[in-house]
């Protein structure tokens, strides 16, 4: 979808370009009405995620052309208005591409801890599911007798310091105090396997769970083997945590059959 995205701008400009000057040196009288015609199309173009210099070299070069062309055909007033206009319109349509992918960032974000939120799953099972790493599922100790003992607020600084000792590893509120984190361990694009991965994963809770216990703070967690589709490791880490939390606090508990 990136390749078409990037590319639709250039080739509607070399399209505007040769339809424009065509117009204009064999039938003067057709450089207006192509100009008028290709304004609209301008808007159907797809908008990019995040600002680039393609999109804006493709319309300041048939902004130009296109006054160029009506120039030719004896309209200049005309060209300085399409040049102007098509500008207007192009920097309108940035706009709003640049806005509604903010929209669709922020409607993957949990508003409280920064973490991804449920929408966000398919995305990262499509990412990182045929890379493969470890699924652990978690939750906080005790939260809701945090949350009585000491109020809403220290609940919802213990989310957020979970969130922030948790790392730069993908995170997902699940809702409430769980958390599901797609734990990859080595660098972007690869992942361990094997026993490699169950005793990476487990050291890397315990760093997390020590930086934790300084604060009064605690954790259970359940995890699974992730590698294809996320639904059936998504299924034994919420069973492992179950099996975790009937341990105690501070448990953690691998899915049948990964430990």
């Amino acid at each position: 979808m990136s390749g078409r995205r990037d590319a639709a701008p250039m080739m509607f400009t070399l399209f505007g370009l040769a339809l424009l000057w065509g117009l204009a040196l064999g039938a003067p009288g057709g450089a207006l009405t192509a100009a008028l015609l290709l304004l609209p199309a301008q808007i159907l173009l797809p908008a990019p995620a995040s600002w680039c210099w393609g999109p804006w070299l493709g319309a300041g070069l048939l902004a130009l052309a296109g006054a160029g062309a009506l120039a030719v055909a004896g309209d200049l007033a005309e060209g300085v208005a399409w040049g102007a206009a098509l500008l207007a319109v192009h920097s309108w349509h940035q706009a709003q591409g640049a806005r509604l992918a903010a929209l669709e960032r922020a409607s993957h974000r949990d508003a409280l801890t920064g973490a991804f939120n449920r929408h966000r799953l398919p995305h990262l099972e499509a990412e990182l599911g045929a890379t493969g790493g470890v699924l652990i599922y978690l939750d906080i100790d005790g939260f809701k007798a945090l949350n009585r003992a000491r109020g809403q607020g220290a609940g919802d600084a213990a989310l957020r310091r979970l969130t922030e000792a948790l790392g730069a590893a993908p995170i997902v509120r699940m809702g409430g105090d769980e958390f599901l984190v797609f734990y990859g361990g080595t660098a972007p694009g690869e992942a361990a396997t094997g026993m490699a991965a169950t005793g990476m994963a487990e050291a890397y809770l315990q760093a997390v769970h020590r930086s934790l216990t300084k604060e009064g703070l605690s954790f259970c967690a359940g995890l699974a083997p992730l590698k294809g589709p996320l639904a059936p490791a998504l299924a034994q880490a919420e069973e492992a945590l179950r099996h975790a939390k009937a341990r105690g606090p501070g448990q953690l508990c691998w899915g049948d059959g990964a430990r």
